[in-house]
C-alpha cells in the first residue's frame, strides 16, 4: 500500500462542533495492504464542550469482544474488531492508544515509546456508548480537554491518528496516516498526524453520502456521560 492510499493529506481535522451541529464523517475503505475494504469505516474527531469526541460506524456487522459492554472499560479490546485513535504528547513523546468497541467499551493506555507501555489510563474521565447490530454499527468516546491538556499537552501541537481492525476473525487492519510498510503496527507515533481545527458545516450538509445512521442523526452530539 502506498501513502497516497490514505487520506492524502498530512493534516486531520478537528471539527469544533456547536448545538444544531454534527461533525463531517471521513471514509477509509483500503486496509493495510491495499485491499478493498467494504463497505467502508466512517469516523470522526470533533471537540465539543469540554470534550474531544470521536465517533465511528460501520454497515455492516462486528465480532466484538465478549465481555465488551456500551461505557465499560474492558482489556483487549483489539483483539476483535475495534476502532482506534492515538495522540502523541507534543512535550514529552509519550502516546495516548484508545481503543472502541463497536457496542461501545473502551479500554485506554499510555505508551512511554513505540508498544512500551507505562500504564492503563482508568480515570481519565472518559465516557464512551454505542450499539452494534447486524445491521452495522456506531460508537462515541468523549475525553476531557482538561485531562489530556494537563496529562498530554493536548494542543495544535498534539499529532493524531485513527486506526481500525474490522472484519474478525480474519482482520484487516486499516489507519488514516501512512505509517510505513512492512507487517501492520500501529505503534509509530512519528508519522501521526498534525491537525487543524475547523468549524462544521450546518447538519444538514454534512450527511450526504454517509450511511444511514449518520443520515438518520443515529450519533449523539451531547455525549455518553
Amino acid at each position: 500500500m502506498t501513502e497516497t492510499d490514505h487520506l492524502n493529506t498530512n493534516e486531520m481535522t478537528i471539527h469544533e462542533v456547536s448545538d444544531g451541529e454534527a461533525p463531517p464523517l471521513r471514509s477509509l475503505n483500503r486496509d493495510w495492504f491495499g485491499n478493498e475494504v467494504d463497505p467502508p469505516i466512517f469516523f470522526s474527531f470533533a471537540l465539543e464542550g469540554a470534550a474531544l469526541v470521536f465517533r465511528s460506524s460501520r454497515q455492516a456487522a462486528a465480532l466484538c469482544h465478549p465481555e465488551a459492554r456500551s461505557g465499560l472499560f474492558v482489556e483487549q479490546l483489539w483483539k476483535y474488531d475495534v476502532a482506534e485513535f492515538f495522540l502523541r504528547d507534543p512535550v514529552t513523546g509519550h502516546y495516548l492508544e484508545f481503543n472502541l468497541s463497536p457496542n461501545g467499551a473502551h479500554w485506554a493506555c499510555l505508551f512511554d515509546a513505540p508498544r512500551s507501555p507505562l500504564g492503563e489510563l482508568r480515570e481519565t474521565g472518559a465516557t464512551s456508548c454505542g450499539s452494534s447490530g447486524p445491521e452495522g454499527w456506531q460508537a462515541q468516546a468523549d475525553l476531557p480537554l482538561g485531562w489530556l491538556k494537563e496529562h498530554l499537552h493536548f494542543g495544535i501541537a498534539t499529532r493524531v491518528n485513527a486506526t481500525f481492525i474490522l472484519n474478525s476473525p480474519a482482520p484487516q487492519f486499516l489507519t488514516a496516516a501512512w505509517l510505513g510498510g512492512g507487517e501492520p503496527d500501529f505503534h509509530r507515533p512519528d508519522h501521526y498526524l498534525a491537525w487543524s481545527a475547523a468549524s462544521a458545516p450546518p447538519r444538514k450538509a454534512v450527511n450526504r453520502g454517509h450511511a444511514p445512521a449518520e443520515r438518520s442523526g443515529g450519533h449523539s452530539r451531547t455525549g455518553c456521560g
